[in-house]
């Protein structure tokens, strides 16, 4: 079987390029950018894969364009700090310690929430396919020796997906789905410790027993006591 590699267009090694210089504060907030002549020629690329880049930068909230203005750099508030590509870019330049703790806190808060509509609303298939999302982790950690990083990885986050979806809330699953590239990112600095992930099955038991009882008080502090281990366990370098 052939495996294709994706291909990077030439449009987003310049957005990556950009976003990275506003992040890191090369270009700084309300400065405008170098007309398009000149930043063309100092990229090396032509004006149409400048445009092209400038577009999506503008999707994401870091630049906006003005008549008679140029290119500006928007306040950081303005940034869609949920965006897949500046969660990574963010990681890349920023404190690690402080960026796996605002999306563990963040965690928290909307996967808590969601055991606890789940525990109120998840019906028999939901609750199943809980089950069986749990069941893969438990047998996938039962055998030492076949032990993956990123398959235990793959299934932990398919049993978090799973509770969010169950939570009947579509807007809980879309933030889910929105924040699933940080949690990949950010988690790829998680401890790789096989016996610590065996320590938290307890818990992620814990949060399916609550759903499939009925019990919202209990998935939700289950899910919390879940997120302090994590929280013990956030590598502090």
């Amino acid at each position: 079987m052939v495996i294709k590699q994706v291909r990077r267009k030439l449009y987003e090694y310049i957005v990556e390029e950009i976003g990275l210089r506003i992040l890191k504060g090369e270009y700084k907030v309300g400065e405008t950018l170098p007309n398009e002549e000149t930043l063309s020629r100092e990229l090396d690329i032509s004006r149409g894969v400048l445009r092209e880049a400038t577009k999506v930068l503008t999707q994401k909230g870091l630049i906006r364009t003005r008549p008679k203005i140029g290119t500006q750099v928007t306040d950081r508030g303005e940034w869609n700090l949920f965006d897949p590509e500046l969660l990574t870019w963010r990681l890349q330049i920023e404190d690690r310690f402080t960026f796996l703790k605002q999306v563990t806190e963040v965690r928290r808060i909307i996967e808590s929430e969601a055991a606890r509509y789940a525990a109120q609303r998840a019906d028999a298939h939901a609750t199943a396919g809980i089950r069986a999302r749990l069941d893969e982790m438990l047998s996938f950690l039962a055998s030492p020796a076949d032990y993956n990083y990123d398959t235990y990885l793959a299934k932990d986050m398919a049993f978090h997906t799973a509770v969010m979806d169950a939570s009947g809330n579509e807007l809980l699953s879309q933030i889910a789905f929105t924040m699933r590239q940080a949690v990949q990112t950010a988690r790829q600095m998680d401890i790789h410790d096989p016996e610590i992930h065996r320590q938290s099955m307890d818990l992620h038991e814990a949060i399916y027993n609550a759903i499939r009882d009925q019990d919202p008080e209990a998935a939700y502090r289950a899910s919390q006591e879940m997120f302090d281990q994590v929280w013990r366990y956030i590598p502090r370098e």
